[in-house]
């Protein structure tokens, strides 16, 4: 018999069809319900988890703390480990208010005795670290005993300045504008910082034209800190200027200054940059001391001989400018005081002009400069994020040498044996004393394939060691993540992007803005979403002094979908241009975001950061950024040397889809409101800072024999880092509704 199935085929297709809506539409009404039941005080875990996030986004934290008391127990796991992290969390941040204000009586009390002693460099020094550690930097400043450093600081300041010990007072007034930096008295910060850059110029030109000298202001300085003295002189630094002089033409010098006028934002004046020029080569008059490398300056009638024929020319300017260009005023300026000088200090031509071209910049602003012949490939290097040499990173000691952070992994000083705190005394058996970071690092690369010996000092070794490498292509990684498991075959780090595996909470730290940041932080979220959709992010720009606008630009577009990401503007307001957020590249729209950011957060910095805040796609915690809004352009001026010009400022993005303007970051003279602002402002001791970057330092170095690395996570589980805690706690308190959401989905399936 011959049945027709098809009938009963549809009404098993339509009942199975309605049996899975059925469980689909169970499902979610479940889900639904448990979304909707109260708990606690009738909040949802949604809702919750939501009403967080906005309070944190407000800045109203007091909102947050009392949510965080209010913890939904949907799901009785997920909810008691977050009350265990948060009790963590409230625990970590009593224990530094004890400690901050043990530290704060501490440092007052050792300021006293230093007082006491005579000893105004480290009362001072405690005095600024007693502010620091306080609630109020205002308040802190009517104290009488800190009024007592503080003034006695200013007369040892006059004193040390008088009797040319210019080291010693350069300390005394960088600790003094750090006490007035960020209080009321902003008028006493710019003062000081003004005076601060007046002699931080002439311990520059000592540092070139007198290193010996230099050498011995070092030693009593050590003496005065009672720290130990640096090596012994070496006759060799002496010829150290020669390099940096090396390709300079007067012709760079008159194509800066004529580009400058015509670029740079401010219009500044042929008047004033010649002015400020004359008065740069007038101190080189004013400084026997650098007789120590050209004979004539100890001769006081040449000297004055060269300041008063600089003194004629500031004076006759005004008259020149009146019947002819600037341009054939600084032309004939320079003819006529090249002419003196071969009749007075004899000073090589390259001086005169580097000196004046640099002493000019000055009069614009603190970001413009002239790149010379010798500083045109750091300058590329910087920006690209790779470089040719050996593969090291370097800082000064307390002492001034040059001293290895550690060697990049991967390099030839990586695998060649170079390890942290190696002192290097040599390049090429030419010494080291006296040289600045930009001095070794220019001596220390060079062309691929070429050959360089570096000669150092090693802790516990007695006799110093030579290392010969083969320069090679260094790529700088400016993308790191949370724990550097190992190495690849290339010798490339392998990250941990998770700082939360739990949660599933990714870490991305960027130390800079080059022109591969942005690719590489493509390559960590694809990593980062291996293992499923993320329930939040913390991109970390700590420290992040910024870089290129383009990598900027398409960094901050990930987070947000539309609007404007910056805009540039002229200084009386005329807008430049208006970057403006591409939809198809948002990418990381729909992830909930941390940004981390503390005063060494500028320029690039501060305009993903300050992006991401103004269109509330993000929450911003950590202190105040750097507030360098501005944004310079590279004009060449030779072959090998270009002018890096200051041609406007950089504006964030309208909080309310413009109805008012964005905020302009730059840190203006006397200006109260710059930088990026958290929405939850968290603020480290020094000792946390030193602290956390000291492990973090010492657990991203992963050297060829390295046995054991200090644990990263230290940072959270021992409350080192409260920044960098706080972002995550933000984070996990949001992921709570999906993390339990996911839970039961999983259950029910």
């Amino acid at each position: 018999m011959f049945c027709n199935t098809q009938p009963l085929r549809r009404f098993k297709r339509r009942n199975l069809f309605m049996l899975h809506n059925a469980r689909i539409l169970t499902t979610t009404l479940m889900l639904l319900l448990s979304a909707q039941i109260a708990f606690g005080q009738g909040v949802s875990t949604a809702e919750w988890s939501s009403k967080v996030w906005q309070a944190a986004s407000d800045g109203n934290w007091d909102a947050v703390d009392g949510l965080f008391n209010e913890v939904p127990d949907a799901d009785q796991d997920f909810a008691s480990t977050l009350s265990e992290q948060i009790q963590t969390y409230r625990s970590h941040q009593e224990k530094s208010v004890q400690s901050t204000i043990s530290d704060r009586d501490e440092a007052l009390t050792e300021m006293k005795a230093h007082l006491e002693e005579e000893e105004i460099l480290q009362a001072m020094q405690k005095a600024v670290e007693a502010q620091t550690l306080s609630k109020n930097l205002d308040t802190v400043m009517f104290d009488e005993d800190i009024q007592a450093v503080v003034n006695r600081t200013k007369k040892e300041i006059n004193g040390l300045v008088k009797s040319g010990n210019l080291l010693t007072a350069q300390t005394l007034m960088y600790y003094l504008r750090t006490f007035y930096e960020d209080t009321a008295r902003r008028d006493l910060y710019e003062r000081w910082n003004e005076r601060l850059e007046e002699i931080t110029l002439e311990i520059s030109l000592l540092r070139q034209y007198a290193p010996k000298h230099l050498h011995e202001l070092k030693a009593k300085r050590a003496e005065l800190l009672g720290d130990d003295l640096p090596e012994e002189y070496n006759e060799q630094a002496g010829d150290n200027w020669e390099e940096r002089i090396d390709g300079i033409e007067p012709a760079m010098l008159i194509r800066a200054i004529d580009v400058a006028t015509a670029e740079h934002m401010n219009h500044v004046s042929w008047e004033a940059l010649i002015t400020s020029g004359l008065k740069s080569i007038r101190n080189l008059g004013e400084m026997p001391v650098i007789a120590e490398t050209f004979d004539k300056a100890d001769d006081r009638s040449l000297r004055n001989m060269w300041i008063d024929a600089v003194d004629e020319e500031i004076e006759s300017l005004p008259q020149y400018l009146k019947h002819i260009t600037g341009k054939r005023v600084l032309i004939q300026t320079l003819e006529r005081l090249l002419l003196i000088n071969d009749n007075a200090m004899e000073l090589p031509v390259g001086v005169i002009i580097r000196e004046f071209g640099d002493g000019s910049m000055k009069e614009l602003d603190k970001y413009s400069a002239i790149i010379w012949p010798d500083e045109s490939r750091r300058f590329e290097q910087q920006t690209e994020g790779r470089f040719v040499g050996v593969g090291i990173q370097i800082r000064e000691n307390e002492n001034g040498e040059i001293m290895i952070v550690n060697p990049i992994e991967g390099s030839p000083a990586y695998y060649g044996g170079i390890q942290p705190e190696d002192v290097i005394l040599k390049v090429n058996g030419k010494s080291a004393s006296g040289w600045s970071l930009n001095d070794a690092v220019d001596r220390i690369t060079g062309p691929k394939g070429t050959i360089v010996t570096l000669t150092v000092r090693r802790p516990n070794h007695d006799d110093p060691i030579d290392f010969q490498f083969t320069r090679d292509s260094i790529k700088l990684h400016s993308v790191q993540g949370w724990w550097k498991k190992e190495l690849d075959d290339d010798g490339q780090p392998v990250w941990d992007w998770m700082i939360d595996k739990d949660n599933n909470i990714g870490y991305i730290k960027l130390t800079s803005f080059s022109e591969e940041s942005y690719g590489d932080i493509l390559d960590a979220i694809q990593e980062i979403k291996s293992d499923g959709q993320p329930n939040g992010l913390i991109l970390d720009l700590r420290y992040n002094p910024g870089g290129l606008l383009p990598s900027a630009r398409r960094i901050a577009n990930l987070f947000v979908q539309s609007g404007t990401i910056v805009s540039g503007e002229t200084a009386d307001g005329k807008q430049l241009f208006n970057m403006r957020a591409l939809p198809n590249r948002a990418f990381l729209a729909d992830w909930p975001v941390v940004i981390l950011i503390n005063q060494g957060s500028a320029s690039a910095s501060e305009i993903v950061a300050g992006c991401v805040q103004a269109h509330d796609a993000g929450i911003i915690v950590g202190q105040r950024s750097w507030g360098k809004g501005s944004v310079q352009t590279v004009h060449p001026i030779s072959k090998e040397s270009s002018v890096k010009l200051t041609t406007q400022y950089y504006r964030l993005p309208s909080p309310d889809g413009g109805k008012t303007p964005g905020r302009l970051v730059h840190k203006r003279q006397g200006s109260t409101d710059w930088g990026v602002v958290p929405d939850v402002e968290v603020r480290m001791s020094p000792s946390q800072i030193s602290q956390s970057n000291k492990l973090r330092a010492d657990a991203d170095i992963l050297l060829v024999d390295t046995v054991e690395r200090p644990d990263i996570n230290e940072l959270l589980s021992d409350g080192i880092d409260p920044q960098l805690e706080t972002a995550l706690l933000i984070l996990r308190a949001n992921a709570l509704s999906r993390i339990v959401a996911d839970h039961r989905q999983a259950k029910l399936d």
